[in-house]
């Protein structure tokens, strides 16, 4: 037993440390995009470039290309389908520019079976520390069915709405 608290004080001294460690995103995107897996590889092909195109770039236009009509989405501020799905990102201002060649700030993808996620790092002001800013990561699963997109699930939480007007 002695060894495990050992092992415990250990992890508490480093906790600090190891959390305050920047998230580093990736200089060789296309290595991502590689799988022995033809599905695999695939799959992460559609993920990444809905992502670059249609996400990044704000091409909208090019959702049905990557998505299915009966798209489920998981974030609990868009709406479900491709309708609410262009709704939801034309409302947030979103449009279309350059498609870049990658992603800015991806971390990694990894993708098994039907499933695909895009791990970015993310900067954020720093709620205890007034003009400091902390780096964290974000992530994007998506399930991959016939080609296209049919679930999206990211690490949103609800955003605060403002109320209707009358």
């Amino acid at each position: 037993m002695k060894s495990l608290s050992s092992f415990a004080a250990l992890i508490a001294l480093c906790a600090p440390v190891f959390g305050a460690l920047p998230v580093v995103p990736a200089k060789d995107q296309a290595v991502f995009l590689k799988s022995s897996d033809k599905k695999l590889a695939a799959n992460k092909k559609i993920a990444y470039d809905f992502f670059r195109i249609v996400l990044r770039a704000g091409h909208l236009e090019d959702a049905e290309k990557y998505m299915k009509p009966d798209y489920m989405q998981h974030n609990p501020n868009a709406e479900t389908g491709i309708a609410g799905f262009k709704a939801y990102f034309q409302a947030a201002g979103l449009k279309p520019t350059e498609v870049k060649p990658t992603l800015d700030n991806l971390v990694a993808i990894q993708a098994e079976g039907d499933y695909v996620t895009l791990s970015f790092s993310r900067e954020y002001d720093d709620p205890n520390n007034a003009g400091k800013k902390y780096t964290t990561t974000w992530f994007d699963m998506f399930r991959i069915d016939g080609g296209k997109i049919a679930e999206h699930w990211d690490s949103a939480t609800m955003a605060v709405r403002a109320p209707a007007k009358k």
